[in-house]
């Protein structure tokens, strides 16, 4: 009997530590993700914004629409 609970906590251990183990690398990785996506928004949002010397092809007033 106090093999299987000794076993049962050294399994129990081994889980927790590997979460905790798992736990800060995943942390990181994701942050540097969420960082690189904030980046690339802010950059998109700043060539939408900047002038440019051709027109702007996504408007879709200058689009002549086709009738259905």
């Amino acid at each position: 009997m106090s093999s299987v609970l000794l076993t049962l906590l050294a399994v129990a251990g081994a889980i927790v530590l590997g979460v905790a183990l798992a736990y800060v690398p995943l942390r990181l990785i994701v942050g540097t993700i969420a960082k690189n996506v904030k980046e690339f928004i802010e950059r998109q949002r700043e060539r939408r914004t900047a002038s440019r010397e051709t027109p702007d092809r996504r408007k879709e007033a200058d689009v002549p629409t086709q009738p259905s």
